[in-house]
């Protein structure tokens, strides 16, 4: 037995996640998440969360991301033949993480989790209007079977998990589920044993998570290896496994945080109206510049003032500012006069994002990362992340037309003709 459409798949995956989220949470009378140990402070008001959030899912990566997919744009005309242009891009994108990483290690700074570290460097400036680990994303998806994939690949993990982040798993295991369904070179059996490995070894994952983010911020590695080892030397494997699974889906899900939005909707409504957090359309880059050039002081975020309304259990002395999510829906309580323009503010820059992948030309891959971006950005929603990877897509263009115009420089070998709307992955 062979699988087909493999975004799909993703899709009514995490529909499932919401909805047993939803069943966890009715069962046991708390949130889970983010807020977990919080009573449920109203049942209505889950099962009203649960259907906009899959509602929601179902409607932007299934008729909207298909309509906006249909739209035709003529893709760069790059004069020099595809290949030689991905391996440059290629030999450009490893120099750039490799002085990234070296940025990151010398100054500590870009640790998952806290936000307690900064720099004076100039240097950040240039890693801020250039984001590496975005552009790689980027890349994963429109150049995976190019000659300098795989050591741009092992740079991207290296530098990921001394800083501590483990979302490059999920992209690593959501890339090649698609790649390999779509090939017809991954069968059920492998997907079985693949979910059974990911379980498996959860646990695992994510305490090597958690030592490298504590190294990072000065904890000795050996010592919290040692303490690793003693602490969990007499839990039983199986019950880790259990708290693993639970703890995964209280991740994936948004269906709690909207049920704490609407609990704290009033205050959130009148600390909005005292712009006490950023509007939606002021999230990220654009966002910080107005804030730096007019305001004086950045602003905070929904994500950021959200952990602070409500009740979290986290040591933000130790960490600096939380942050956590809202679910798409969110802002419908928090701003439900806004509501029209929140909805073309996502017509926007779902737009924007479709057009700039195609005009550097979209690969089916690429087209899949394109819709995982709408699934771990937008629907959150993470909206300063959002714009960070729309602006990643013009910096990768940007890249893309000087690595061209290099190669068409004299004394350079080019081939004529253009770059085609769908390449082969």
């Amino acid at each position: 037995m062979r699988l087909s459409k493999p975004r799909n798949a993703w899709l009514w995956l995490y529909v499932a996640v919401n909805i047993i989220a939803a069943w966890m949470m009715f069962d046991s009378g708390e949130l889970i998440g983010d807020p977990k140990g919080n009573p449920l402070y109203d049942v209505g008001a889950l099962w009203i969360a649960t259907s906009l959030v899959v509602l929601s899912y179902v409607l932007i990566l299934g008729p909207l991301f298909n309509a906006l997919d249909k739209i035709a744009v003529r893709p760069l005309n790059v004069g020099v033949d595809e290949p030689r242009v991905a391996t440059r891009i290629g030999q450009v994108l490893i120099v750039l993480q490799l002085g990234f990483m070296a940025f990151n290690v010398v100054t500590g700074v870009n640790i998952a989790g806290s936000n307690t570290v900064g720099t004076d460097s100039p240097l950040a400036i240039l890693w801020v209007f250039v984001p590496v680990d975005t552009l790689f994303f980027i890349y994963y998806g429109l150049y995976r079977d190019t000659p300098y994939f795989k050591p741009n690949a092992a740079i991207w993990l290296v530098s990921n998990l001394i800083r501590g982040w483990a979302g490059m798993y999920f992209f690593i295991l959501f890339f090649e589920w698609c790649r390999g369904t779509r090939g017809k070179k991954l069968k059920l059996k492998i997907l079985l044993l693949a979910l059974v490995g990911v379980l498996v070894l959860y646990p695992v994952l994510t305490n090597v998570k958690w030592l490298f983010r504590l190294s990072a911020s000065g904890v000795p590695l050996g010592d919290l290896a040692n303490s690793l080892f003693e602490n969990s030397s007499d839990i039983d494997y199986f019950s880790m496994i259990g708290d693993g699974i639970e703890h995964l889906i209280g991740r994936l899900q948004v269906t709690s945080l909207v049920v704490e939005v609407m609990r704290l909707r009033d205050l959130l409504q009148a600390k909005f109206a005292m712009g006490e957090f950023a509007p939606f359309w002021a999230e990220g880059l654009h966002g910080i510049i107005y804030d730096r050039l007019f305001v004086g002081e950045k602003s905070v975020s929904i994500g950021v003032a959200f952990t602070q309304y409500g009740t979290f259990d986290w040591d933000t002395a130790a960490v600096g500012d939380w942050n956590t999510n809202i679910g798409y829906v969110g802002w419908l309580f928090i701003a439900p006069h806004l509501i029209p323009a929140y909805l073309a503010y996502t017509l926007l820059l779902t737009f924007l994002s479709v057009y700039l992948l195609k005009k550097i030309g979209i690969t089916e891959l690429g087209r899949d990362m394109l819709w995982l971006a709408w699934l771990v950005y937008l629907l959150p929603p993470w909206f300063a992340v959002f714009t960070t990877f729309i602006y990643s897509l013009a910096v990768f263009l940007v890249i893309k037309v000087a690595v061209t115009r290099s190669l068409r420089m004299p004394g350079t070998a080019s081939l004529p003709g253009t770059q085609p709307s769908n390449m082969p992955d």
